[in-house]
């Protein structure tokens, strides 16, 4: 008998998910546990694993100790991961195979920002150091976002609903555009269009909010999802490369130009941190902004190899 045969589409595409999630860089220790957990809780789950892994062999993707029937812990041979991973979609007969094993990721680096599609053809547009996670199955769409920010215009499909997961908030969206940033735990979720509904994983009697177009949801663990309807330029300026400022304060605006550059600002003194300013700015270049600040408010600046220090300069600074 073939190993596959017997074994239902579900547990094959359980089996696919573990083999993507085993294979991946970040994988862990508990993700080790709970694969151990589903291939004991009942013998369809090993053939399948089993199954699943022979295919990966067949495209020369994945070498196991066997060990009481692939129960010890996977040795992956990283060689042509994304190739062999295709050619075992297609020795399983289809996309759907492929869609259910495959959890893409995606990311930037400091000062880069990058347009991808997502396996579902929704368009994603990248921040400066971010990086999302795909999963994808017959049900859902899950994207989970591990830092950053991103804008999310999200194809409508009616059988899987599009999730965006960060910090133990969830975003579920329907056709629409949304942009969505994480700063830590803190998450804002701004609506351009469409519809969405932000509820928090954290507590499970809090209420989730449904978005119309033009409001930001901002929430943290602990505190519960407020809502307003800001001015949107400020916060999607950065899709042009900007970033606007609109009576920020200093300490602020030169957090945000850090998040674009490797040689950053300091901005020490507490007095100057609260000096206000406006205007827009090109990401990325952190000297000339440095320099306009400099022309603007009482501040001087001293250059080093690795930072920028905007600091007070006394002669012009107010008095009082």
């Amino acid at each position: 008998m073939k190993p596959s045969a017997g074994i239902g589409p579900e547990a094959k595409a359980e089996a696919a998910a573990w083999l993507a999630r085993l294979h991946a860089d970040d994988r862990s220790d508990a993700d080790e546990n709970a694969f151990r957990t589903w291939l004991a809780a009942k013998p369809e789950n090993a053939r399948a694993f089993e199954a699943v892994t022979n295919l990966w062999d067949l495209a020369d993707g994945l070498r196991m100790v066997p060990v009481a029937s692939a129960r010890s812990r996977l040795r992956i041979r990283r060689r042509t991961v994304i190739a062999s991973l295709g050619s075992l979609a297609a020795a399983a007969g289809g996309l759907a195979f492929w869609e259910e094993a495959y959890a893409g990721v995606y990311q930037t680096t400091v000062g880069e920002q990058k347009r991808v599609t997502l396996s579902d053809g929704t368009q994603c547009f990248l921040d400066t150091d971010t990086r999302i996670r795909e999963r994808s199955s017959a049900s859902l769409r899950t994207v989970e976002l591990d830092r950053g920010r991103a804008d999310f215009r999200v194809k409508q499909d009616n059988r899987r609903p599009f999730v965006v997961e960060a910090a133990n908030q969830r975003i579920v969206a329907e056709q629409s555009t949304l942009d969505v940033r994480r700063d830590g735990g803190r998450i804002s979720v701004v609506l351009l269009e469409g519809r969405a509904t932000v509820a928090t994983a954290a507590r499970a009697l809090a209420q989730p909010v449904v978005l119309t177009r033009g409001e930001r949801a901002v929430v943290a663990e602990n505190m519960p999802i407020r809502v307003d309807r800001p001015n949107l330029s400020p916060l999607i300026a950065w899709q042009t490369g900007q970033a606007m400022f609109e009576n920020d304060t200093l300490a602020a605006a030169a957090a945000e130009m850090n998040r674009y550059s490797t040689i950053p600002l300091t901005v020490d003194d507490p007095v100057i941190a609260r000096l206000k300013l406006s205007g827009v700015y090109r990401v990325g270049d952190n000297d000339a902004f440095a320099h306009s600040v400099a022309l603007l408010l009482p501040v001087t600046l001293e250059r080093y190899p690795d930072h920028i220090a905007i600091v007070r300069d006394e002669s012009r600074m107010p008095e009082g």
